[in-house]
């Protein structure tokens, strides 16, 4: 596997694990949606499909959650 690919499988796994370390929430959903982004195209890359579908069913957990999230924020005024 040509390293170029593994350093971007890298920088996804790296990216998921950073957003466990963000105070905010929101920030938190914002860092792990990229970084499962990045995995979920080196997964369909590689074809490592168990990895493509982790990674979509958690983009959309943190985008329904951020919506969510906007929604009661917006009640909130």
């Amino acid at each position: 596997m040509p390293i170029l690919l593994e350093v971007f499988g890298y920088i996804g796994s790296g990216l998921i694990l950073l957003s466990m370390m963000m105070t905010s929430v929101e920030k938190l959903r914002w860092f792990n949606i990229s970084g499962s982004v990045i995995s979920m195209i080196y997964g369909a890359v590689t074809g490592a499909w168990p990895v493509v579908f982790l990674n979509v069913g958690t983009i959309t957990i943190n985008v329904v959650q951020i919506i969510r999230l906007h929604r009661k924020n917006n009640q909130k005024e």
